[in-house]
């Protein structure tokens, strides 16, 4: 055996030992990449984001709620995966026997590798709630003006439409496509309606 092919062999048998700690790792690495992305989106929301999610209507106020805090259950979901990979669970046994140290480390292995590969996954499911429920907020429909629909007699026409105000003597329709400013001493009667006639 050629002495390159030994230093190979001789570093194999090493990496054996020392794979649980490069599992570790990586899970710490991926541990700060998901806290800074967490932190991302925040800084994101706070400065993008729209000012009150009471001013999108009926439906889509709670729909961005409820998927933010998907999101936020998400990245919480991640992070302690992430924790699990790179710390491990607390254990009060002690492992003399060198088949049961090579066990533990093999199955420690996996299972830190298994939950990387969650903490991934999650973590990309996460980003793109975010992103999607980022996208919803901004382009849903905002919730309309509650002006009361009022009908106006006056003793030159009838008015109806949105009741805008009352100022300097004048009632304040909003029509479909205008306002119409009507002088309160033509005004005959004003009555709220359900519609239009």
């Amino acid at each position: 055996m050629s002495t390159e092919r030994l230093l190979w062999a001789r570093r194999a048998q090493e990496l054996r030992f020392h794979q649980l700690d490069a599992v570790r790792k990586q899970a710490e690495s991926w541990r700060t990449g998901l806290a800074s992305l967490t932190g991302l989106f925040s800084a994101v929301l706070v400065i993008k984001g729209r000012d009150n999610l009471t001013s999108l209507s009926a439906p889509f106020a709670q729909l961005v709620a409820a998927l933010f805090a998907l999101a936020l259950i998400m990245f919480v979901v991640a992070t302690l995966s992430a924790v699990r990979a790179a710390s491990g669970v607390p254990g009060d046994t002690c492992l003399l026997a060198g088949e049961d140290l090579e066990a533990w480390t093999r199955n420690e292995t996996a299972e830190a590798s298994r939950k990387i590969v969650i903490a991934r996954r999650i973590s990309l499911a996460g980003v793109f709630l975010v992103a999607t429920t980022t996208g919803l907020a901004w382009f849903a429909p905002a919730r309309s003006a509650s002006e009361p629909t009022v009908v106006v007699e006056s003793t030159n026409a009838r008015y109806c439409g949105g009741l805008a105000g009352v100022s300097g003597g004048s009632v304040i329709i909003h029509t479909r496509d205008s306002y119409q400013v009507i002088p309160s001493s033509v005004v005959t009667s004003i009555r709220v309606s359900k519609s239009c006639p």
